[in-house]
């Protein structure tokens, strides 16, 4: 991942996850997805999956299989939802 906003984070980090937990560490392990801390937090924010973000060329897939199963790990039982909508009122 490469960070321009907090280059401290630039790297190879794995995730794992099982049984409830998840833990997210550097490794020195070839990358399995090449993207931005943008495409992730989007991800983990409920917004596009990540196979939606590599369909428009902001996530690439460099060992096959890979996407498939992090863009599944990233979805909810539900999708987020926010009952006033995205607009906030301006006071």
């Amino acid at each position: 991942m490469r960070d321009d906003f907090c280059p401290w984070n630039t790297g190879h980090h794995r995730l794992q996850a099982e049984a409830g937990f998840a833990v997210c560490e550097r490794t020195t392990a070839p990358e399995d997805l090449r993207l931005t801390p943008a495409e992730l937090g989007a991800a983990f924010l409920g917004g596009p999956a990540l196979a939606g973000l590599a369909a428009a060329g902001l996530v690439e897939d460099l060992r096959p299989g890979a996407l498939a199963l992090a863009s599944t790990a990233f979805r909810g039982e539900r999708e987020p939802w926010y009952p006033g909508g995205w607009a906030f009122p301006l006071y």
